[in-house]
């Protein structure tokens, strides 16, 4: 039986999920974190959980990504996750486009990303070129931090699956520069040199964050491996270009996401 002061916490917890998931689902910006900031990743969690029950879609793929380094000595950890949901995942070919929504008023960001999708073993994981379409009602969800990016599903708002890297544990990749483009000017570039084992780290990250929450990741779950270029923030009505040099490139297009 839980006593007053866990019933206390867990009310407020169901009300910053609620507030979080309204706004999602009414593409409403809101001013600031609604209500109290959480001061542990377990209370960040617990709210990301409960948004994750009421949302009516399933789980397809996590975000893992990087703890800001202004944060990683108050909460002891470097990576975070958030829940990727199957409506938003979008898939496009070879130089090919496609639109992701974006909240509109509130905070939008385009990120490279190696998407990699768990096979039965390691030797059955697929990878693919793609991107994370981050956005959330928050404004500033990035300066408020790490707690405010967990407790609003990660702030994730959609991934891009683009061509498929064959063969990408059996033989070397060369080193790939990949590079994003918004509304023609070049944002960001990275030449990535060991595709495995970025990759693998954020596998093995993911891995022992399920285990440890008791969550189900099932073949077949996709993972964004983290942001390679950066986190460049956009608009609603900007166009941009990725390439990841000789593995293939795509464009995309960020629209108003609508209320559902």
């Amino acid at each position: 039986m839980m006593n007053a002061q866990a019933i206390s916490r867990q009310a407020r917890l169901r009300e910053i999920s609620s507030a979080l998931v309204i706004a999602r689902r009414s593409a409403s910006a809101l001013p600031s974190f609604p209500g109290e900031l959480p001061d542990s990743f377990d209370d960040a969690y617990a709210i990301q959980q409960l948004s994750r029950e009421s949302w009516e879609d399933e789980v397809a793929g996590w975000k893992v990504g990087g703890v800001p380094p202004d944060f990683i000595d108050t909460f002891g950890e470097t990576h975070l996750v958030g829940p990727i949901f199957a409506k938003s995942v979008k898939y496009v070919g070879p130089g090919e486009s496609v639109d992701m929504p974006v909240f509109a008023r509130a905070f939008g960001a385009i990120e490279p990303e190696f998407i990699v999708q768990l096979g039965e073993t390691l030797a059955h994981d697929r990878l693919f070129i793609g991107a994370e379409i981050a956005s959330s009602p928050l404004p500033a969800i990035n300066d408020i931090g790490p707690i405010a990016v967990i407790s609003d599903f990660g702030n994730n708002n959609g991934m891009i699956i683009g061509p498929e890297i064959v063969g990408w544990r059996e033989h070397t990749v060369a080193p790939t520069l990949v590079a994003c483009e918004i509304d023609d000017q070049q944002v960001g570039a990275c030449e990535v040199r060991d595709l495995v084992g970025s990759v693998d780290q954020a596998i093995a990250f993911l891995l022992s964050h399920a285990d440890r929450r008791r969550i189900e990741i099932p073949v077949g779950t996709y993972i964004s491996t983290g942001a390679i270029t950066g986190i460049h923030e956009a608009e609603a009505g900007a166009s941009s270009r990725i390439s990841f040099g000789d593995l293939g490139d795509f464009s995309l297009t960020l629209i108003e996401a609508p209320a559902s």
